[in-house]
């Protein structure tokens, strides 16, 4: 794996100086041509968290700092940030589509997730913009106080993730299985709903970032109890509990990812001159006075890295060792808990993407992928635009409103 991963970060740092001949000219000349057009910035979480709040600020600032511009934002939630990516990689190559979304998607790309159409060592990179240690938080109430509480548990803690591949999830798997914690993993929770979900007691810890984790507990909603290298006061670091080698370098791994947040990339093969307007706009807004008082604010900091410089990070952090790799690859062994909700379809919205069903008297819906999730009607595997009202469908997903993992429908 290194010498491959050394020969892409020569063919990447020779790209990289191709893009940078001509400098600040290629970026002028990059800028008008965003000058009436739309960029359309993809963000790979639902609304609310701290994705949501950066593509947001962020592509408000790029706009004007393209003038005559137009950003217009667009969640696409699913599959642990890779329906977003996806997207983003697949969009025509002409400066049009960015988007930002987690850095855990190296981990992905390494076990080579089912799903995954990208390889972010190709991708045109505007930069970073945060540094954003890993934290753990339980629900304002808990009875879990400190990290030690966690450590020190018999029962069975359950871990909130919106993925199977997100951030959250590999933090999770990670941090459960360095500390020999017992745990499950509860997908199907993105952005905001995590918080949420914890306050309704479904889920007992949060993996998450920095800036996202104190922004809950400002709110109200979250208290942290853990970080990996942060600058909490008053929080346990895990590195200080870390007593064997596997946890060790667990915890330097996740160190050195908290070190690399907020990424921002638009597809392959972005011309020069369009590109480096892009990260011209990038580098200005991130520097810029208002946005950064929009940050602080929101009680966000602000520790950017541009294009070049992360797209080399990107590529250093997936050449990882045998042993984490190794270890990353026990994932999928892990069984994700699964329901199964059966009830005539009330209604489809999204052309399939999103099915509702009436189950025990209420309407419960799930997300259907146009990959990841096998369909059925009548017994014969069938697209989406098979499934029609009226029908009786059987959801086996991790829970209403998540991605289902089946629909098997009968007229």
């Amino acid at each position: 794996m290194r010498v491959f991963v050394r020969n892409v970060l020569g063919a990447v740092l020779g790209s990289c100086v191709a893009v940078g001949a001509g400098g600040a000219l290629a970026a002028d000349q990059g800028k008008a041509y965003f000058k009436g057009k739309t960029v359309e910035w993809i963000v790979s979480t639902a609304p609310g968290g701290g994705h949501d709040f950066w593509a947001r600020l962020l592509s408000n600032t790029m706009e004007k700092k393209l003038p005559g511009s137009r950003f217009v934002v667009k969640n696409r939630p699913g599959a642990g940030h890779i329906i977003g990516v996806n997207l983003i990689y697949s969009a025509a190559p002409n400066g049009l589509t960015v988007g930002n979304f987690t850095t855990g998607l190296v981990y992905s790309q390494v076990l080579k997730q089912k799903g995954i159409r990208f390889d972010l060592a190709k991708m045109s990179w505007l930069g970073k913009l945060g540094t954003e240690p890993r934290t753990m938080s339980v629900p304002k109430d808990s009875k879990f106080k400190t990290f030690e509480d966690v450590l020190n548990t018999k029962e069975t803690v359950k871990f909130s993730a919106s993925g199977v591949g997100s951030g959250s999830y590999t933090d999770s798997f990670m941090v459960g299985t360095a500390f020999g914690l017992p745990y499950k993993i509860i997908t199907g929770y993105s952005g905001s709903q995590s918080a949420l979900a914890m306050l309704r007691g479904e889920v007992d810890l949060l993996m998450g970032s920095e800036d996202s984790a104190l922004s809950y507990q400002r709110a109200g909603q979250l208290r942290v109890i853990m970080q990996v290298g942060g600058n909490v006061k008053g929080v346990q670091d895990a590195r200080d509990f870390a007593k064997n080698p596997q946890a060790k370098a667990v915890m330097k791994l996740l160190a050195n990812m908290g070190r690399l947040s907020r990424i921002v990339a638009g597809p392959p093969a972005i011309p020069a001159d369009r590109l480096s307007a892009l990260r011209a706009a990038f580098k200005e807004s991130v520097e810029d006075k208002e946005f950064l008082a929009a940050a602080k604010r929101a009680g966000r900091d602000v520790d950017p890295a541009y294009g070049d410089e992360v797209q080399k990070r990107i590529v250093e952090l997936m050449d990882q060792p045998p042993e984490i790799v190794a270890l990353l690859k026990r994932l999928s062994t892990i069984k994700v808990d699964m329901l199964q909700h059966v009830g005539p379809v009330s209604q489809i919205k999204k052309e399939g993407r999103t099915i509702f069903i009436k189950y025990k008297g209420k309407e419960v819906s799930a997300k259907v992928s146009g990959s990841r999730t096998t369909i059925t009607v009548n017994g014969q595997e069938a697209k989406r635009s098979a499934v029609k009202t009226g029908m009786t469908c059987t959801f086996t997903y991790p829970r209403p409103d998540a991605e289902a993992k089946r629909v098997d429908c009968k007229n």
